[in-house]
């Protein structure tokens, strides 16, 4: 048994070695200094959103989201970041914590990547847009949130674990591989990696119905909230007044090709 779970191990060690093999990274925000005009800025311009000391995967800074509960879930926290280039296939990574307080409640969004014109929240198709983003969903699950030409309703296209379950007050390491579909197929997936192991494999996606560069992976988006429209989607107290929650981001890197971490921390850390 000694041997055998050390040879586990060492296969472990090689295939997360061989998912970077051709991942090469756009960019880190670690939040633990400003930035120039970059996603530090962007995002601690943003009125629910802040920069803390002390609360990231290493006592470090990390950003902290204000979800501030309402009528139609919480308040719409929403940025987008180009990534400067265009490209069929990325990985988002990125470390969560749940404050010990949070609600999940019917779920809410989580980030994603997208195109140049990204289509969300319940618009109409069109051949130059798309979305892939996750979603934080009840029974504090996780799950693809994905906007798509092959969707089958008016609202994002899903896929869940229902084996997996966000422990809240710890940080978790989320990888988000993304590759759009190939003009004409549906050859297209999301796939989500938490501390390293598949959780969510979400194929046979057609996001593009064109193959304009506009079509291909350009953005970051930075899009969670609570909702849904109504108050059913709101954290609430024990009295049934709104209440207002919080997470934690840290360690945010976007990543050329597949790139999976392990563990939460910064990628100098990472192993």
């Amino acid at each position: 048994m000694k041997y055998a779970a050390l040879f586990t191990m060492f296969l472990t060690t090689i295939v997360l070695q061989s998912t970077r093999l051709n991942a090469q990274m756009l960019f880190e925000e670690t939040f633990d200094k400003p930035t120039e005009k970059g996603l530090y800025e962007k995002l601690q311009s943003h009125r629910y959103l802040s920069i803390e000391q002390a609360i990231g995967t290493d006592q470090s800074p990390a950003l902290k989201a204000h979800y501030k509960s309402g009528e139609r879930g919480s308040e719409r926290i929403v940025v987008r970041y180009p990534l400067g280039e265009r490209g069929m296939e990325y990985t988002l990574c990125m470390d969560v914590k749940f404050d010990k307080d949070f609600q999940f409640v019917k779920g809410g969004k989580l980030h994603g990547l997208g195109p140049d014109r990204p289509i969300t929240g319940g618009n109409a198709m069109k051949p130059n847009g798309w979305s892939a983003r996750m979603m934080f969903h009840r029974d504090e699950q996780i799950q693809t949130y994905i906007y798509c030409q092959n969707k089958p309703g008016k609202y994002g296209m899903t896929k869940k674990n229902h084996a997996f379950k966000f422990v809240n007050d710890r940080y978790y390491a989320i990888s988000y591989h993304v590759r759009v579909n190939d003009l004409g197929k549906d050859n297209g997936f999301a796939h989500i990696y938490i501390d390293g192991k598949l959780i969510i494999e979400h194929n046979g996606i057609e996001y593009r119905g064109s193959d304009d560069p506009s079509t291909l992976i350009s953005q970051f988006m930075f899009s969670t909230f609570h909702g849904g429209h109504s108050p059913q989607w709101a954290p609430k107290d024990e009295n049934g007044k709104y209440k207002d929650v919080y997470a934690y981001y840290d360690n945010i890197s976007v990543w050329r090709n597949k790139h999976i971490k392990d563990q939460p921390g910064a990628i100098t850390k990472d192993h």
